[in-house]
């Protein structure tokens, strides 16, 4: 059976004062009215069923998940003790699957991005996940071509391509490369040439494997981390089975999935990237905003969201207030972010934005968030 998984774990940090840890990133709102992370549940509709819809979150989230979706069932959610990354939260959500269904097909979603055409993003999904029924052996990800050389971007560098037996039906909807390494964050002159070559893809965190074959390559390349993981698995239908996921799951070290396995497995010629068809935007930082409210830029390329906003001699902007009363008035400024909140301002020239995060790690060894 195929199972979709939606991991909500992430801060969000580079987008303070909004994203906080009491309400992380998924659970804004950038668009009309819908919580990223309920808009990634319903893009779901018409792919599998709700009971095969998984959200793994932070146990301190389950009141926001439980807001968000009124009608979840607890058993479609899974809770982590205490944040590892996404290569223990796999990790963890396959061991949950197996338990029930041995041959367990994982489409793994990041809970936040924003993804237009619905249409495309599902046939996509299903051509990824006959693939790996096709080849269980197989990892599939999905890449978006670069349309412009971003550092905030994992790459994907990827050979020739692959022309399996399930791709011809869907011949007109995409193509499949085999990947050849990962890069991570490279710097501007770097992606500079991976935007003319045409060989790399920005990597979306859109995965879909077999659970077994996952957590076995987890074991494989991280044996510390394998070794936690099937301590809980032994665990599972044990009465003191919190006890020991709680104990386990903290003493997993921080990986990324991409670091714990995918980077290693590269080498073995067994992943396959899918050129996603359709617009992706993950929101990764406030600058991304200008690519999904182009409707409320002015002339002067200033961009007014969930506000009201003056300017004098005043250009290209970034303006966003929690309160739509508020006015935010510019005067003889330009490239800067203003961000207000509850939880604090944010004043920052756009080309420093990657900074964001050094301010929370600062509030965070000041006990002010």
């Amino acid at each position: 059976m195929i199972y979709v998984v939606i991991m909500a774990g992430g801060n969000g940090t580079r987008l303070w004062p909004e994203s906080t840890p009491e309400k992380p990133k998924p659970f804004l709102t950038f668009q009309g009215d819908t919580p990223l992370i309920r808009a990634t549940y319903d893009r779901l509709f018409g792919l599998v069923d709700p009971s095969r819809i998984i959200i793994v979150a932070g146990k301190s989230m389950l009141p926001l998940v439980q807001q968000t979706f009124s009608d979840i069932r607890i058993e479609n959610v899974l809770l982590e003790p205490v944040s590892r990354n996404t290569a223990p939260c796999i990790g963890l959500t396959a061991i949950s699957l197996l338990r029930n269904d041995p041959d367990a097909t994982m489409i793994v979603l990041p809970a936040d991005h924003l993804i237009e055409p619905v249409r495309l993003f599902r046939d996509t999904l299903r051509f990824a996940a006959e693939l790996v029924e096709e080849s269980p052996e197989q990892l599939v990800l999905l890449g978006v071509r670069p349309n412009f050389p971003s550092t905030a971007f994992g790459y994907i560098e990827c050979g020739e391509k692959w022309d399996p037996s399930t791709a011809r039906k869907w011949a007109n909807l995409t193509s499949v490369r085999q990947v050849l390494r990962f890069h991570e964050k490279p710097d501007i002159l770097t992606v500079e040439n991976f935007a003319a070559s045409g060989n790399f893809r920005w990597n979306t965190g859109i995965f879909v494997w077999k659970a077994g074959r996952i957590l076995d390559l987890i074991c494989k390349y991280q044996p510390k981390m394998g070794a936690h993981l099937q301590k809980i698995a032994e665990y599972i239908s044990e009465a003191n089975f919190p006890e020991i996921l709680e104990k386990e799951f903290h003493a997993i070290d921080r990986f990324s999935i991409d670091y714990a396995v995918l980077e290693h497995e590269g080498r073995s010629g067994n992943i396959r990237c899918i050129d996603a068809p359709f617009q992706w935007n993950d929101i990764g930082s406030w600058s991304a905003l200008r690519e999904i409210n182009r409707d409320k830029i002015d002339e002067y390329g200033n961009l007014q969201s969930c506000c009201k906003m003056m300017t004098i001699d005043s250009s290209n902007n970034i303006v966003r207030c929690d309160d739509e009363r508020q006015v935010i008035a510019l005067v003889g400024v330009e490239n800067l972010i203003v961000i207000q909140t509850v939880n604090g301002t944010l004043i920052a020239n756009k080309n420093d934005e990657s900074k964001i995060r050094e301010i929370v790690a600062r509030l965070h060894e000041n006990g002010d968030i």
